[in-house]
């Protein structure tokens, strides 16, 4: 997963989540904090790909070290549709 967050997050980090079709988002991890407009790649969990073939990807913005619920704290910045490519 590669995204260019759109600025530098100091004290907050961004948080990358599973969304399956019921709707209950399940962390992926966080992502490294980086200057703006920096790509960050995060490597997913073994095993995965099953799940994102039925589920979207959200990336939250949450307190340094993530959110402390287990679910989404902060606001969401980026969401979609997972669209598998031939490499």
């Amino acid at each position: 997963l590669k995204i260019k967050p759109p600025r530098d997050f100091t004290d907050k980090t961004l948080e990358v989540w599973l969304v399956p079709a019921d709707g209950t988002p399940r962390s992926l991890g966080l992502l490294p904090s980086a200057e703006g407009g920096t790509t960050i790649a995060l490597t997913l969990p073994h095993g995965i790909a099953a799940a994102l073939a039925t589920s979207k990807l959200a990336v939250s913005l949450e307190p340094s070290g993530g959110s402390t619920t287990g679910l989404p704290t902060g606001p969401v910045l980026f969401s979609g549709e997972v669209i598998p490519v031939d490499l």
